[in-house]
């Protein structure tokens, strides 16, 4: 079996397809499973999908993916999160494992010195708000060519070339853009991260990864920014709630009916959330070369991808053998299109990995979307509540660990999470992807 399948009946207007071994699949709690069949009962759902990383979220689970049908369907605010665009990049460089060895504790200590991070922590930079709506509206490509922060050759290795079109500041609250503002810059708290690591083992003999090479991975999203973007619409759902001819499965999957002024101004508000994410991981990036550059002269940062895995965007797909520009919301999922590659962090003092579509008709079925990470086991009360520290410290082994918030981080301890190892044969077996590279840590800046 490639994957489970609820059918749909009178209580879900879709089907839901879970995509999980079951090694997994009988690991799944049941709210996971709830919050499946809650969005499958929005109007308009055609597909409800869950990966193997799936845990509870904020509506849909996280490891969730929903279509709905363009005409017929509603946007929902709650099924993309609070975290908009939250998405991991890869960095490579041209130094070896042997090249760095005796610098891990000064380039640690240079991520965090330099990098601002943590709850509530602004950048350093000081945009205008002129400023801010400009880069929010035009992404990347506008922040590399008018403020110099990177090339444009990073540009067609983020996806959606690091633009989210249709983004509009007209559609943002006065509140979301003074957040945001003083933000665009930062690393940010909770699960974000910058990891020094090097590549491990390499899988695919064709790939221009070398076994040793460093590598940088960067965790981040759209910080406050997109907090206010998500609660103002989530809230202003609500309010509106009333005059719509149907109801929330529950009050966390809030939504608007597609076809309403709304719900296009949630989606350019959601884009210019987007594109802040983008530019906030680009400028990130550009901290990370210029320490690279004072530590190592000879050194070359090239950004291999740059991908989202919290966001709403219109997709050519075959649904119920009816091809149609469906409208994707994926929290905690990845887009995965034949022939291109996703990241797939682990969590801190565990591996991560380069995955590669497995182009079957399971990649098909899962609407081209794959695993965002090893996914949660715990709760991060729960987690604080059962790891010790030295449990925690045996988990991460080796690793250099620094946090900016000053946290115990046993919330974010890998035994707060899924094997990855078991995450990555869940995706083989149910042949949506296969792992071309694994990367393990040396050193972690937490938020």
């Amino acid at each position: 079996m490639l994957y489970y399948k609820f059918e749909k009946n009178n209580n879900r207007n879709s089907d839901i397809l879970l995509f999980t071994n079951k090694h997994i699949y009988e690991k799944i709690d049941d709210k996971s499973l709830k919050q499946l069949f809650n969005a499958s009962k929005l109007p308009g759902v055609v597909r409800v999908v869950g990966m193997p990383d799936i845990h509870p979220g904020y509506g849909l689970p996280i490891g969730g993916v929903l279509a709905v049908d363009p005409q017929k369907g509603i946007v929902s605010p709650g099924a993309v999160g609070f975290d908009i665009n939250c998405g991991v990049r890869l960095l490579k460089t041209g130094l070896s494992k042997n090249d760095i060895k005796n610098d891990i504790d000064e380039i640690l200590k240079s991520f965090k010195n330099l990098i601002p991070a943590g709850v509530g922590e602004d950048s350093d930079l000081k945009f205008t708000r002129t400023e801010f709506e400009t880069i929010v509206e035009n992404g990347v490509p506008f922040l590399i060519n008018s403020f110099g922060f990177g090339f444009n050759k990073d540009i067609e290795n983020i996806e959606d070339n690091g633009y989210f079109p249709n983004a509009n500041t007209d559609s943002l609250s006065a509140k979301s853009i003074n957040r945001g503002v003083t933000q665009l810059g930062s690393l940010g708290s909770g699960n974000h991260f910058i990891e020094l690591q090097f590549v491990d083992k390499v899988f695919n003999k064709n790939s221009n990864f070398k076994e040793g090479q460093i590598t940088v991975m960067i965790h981040t999203g759209s910080r406050g920014f997109g907090h206010q973007v998500a609660k103002d619409y989530i809230d202003q759902a609500h309010q509106l709630s009333k005059n719509y001819d149907f109801e929330f499965p529950v009050k966390n999957l809030a939504s608007f009916p597609i076809n309403t002024n709304e719900a296009d101004q949630y989606l350019s508000a959601m884009g210019c959330a987007a594109n802040f994410a983008y530019c906030n991981r680009q400028i990130l990036t550009h901290k990370v070369r210029n320490i690279f550059s004072r530590l190592f002269s000879q050194s070359n940062l090239e950004l291999f991808y740059d991908l989202t895995h919290n966001v709403a965007r219109f997709e050519e797909h075959a649904i119920n053998n009816k091809k149609g520009n469906y409208l994707i919301h994926r929290k905690g999922a990845t887009r995965l299109d034949n022939n291109s590659y996703a990241l797939l962090p682990g969590s801190m003092g565990t591996s991560s990995y380069i995955i590669k579509s497995a182009n079957s008709e399971t990649t098909e079925n899962s609407l081209k979307s794959t695993a965002h990470g090893s996914g949660r086991i715990m709760g991060r009360r729960e987690a604080k509540r059962s790891i010790t520290k030295r449990q925690h410290q045996d988990s991460i082994k080796q690793v250099k660990v620094t946090s900016s918030s000053g946290d115990s981080l046993l919330d974010e301890s890998p035994l707060a999470y899924k094997k990855v190892d078991e995450v990555i044969e869940s995706l083989i077996e149910t042949k949506l992807a296969f792992p071309t590279v694994r990367l393990k840590p040396l050193a972690v800046l937490k938020g």
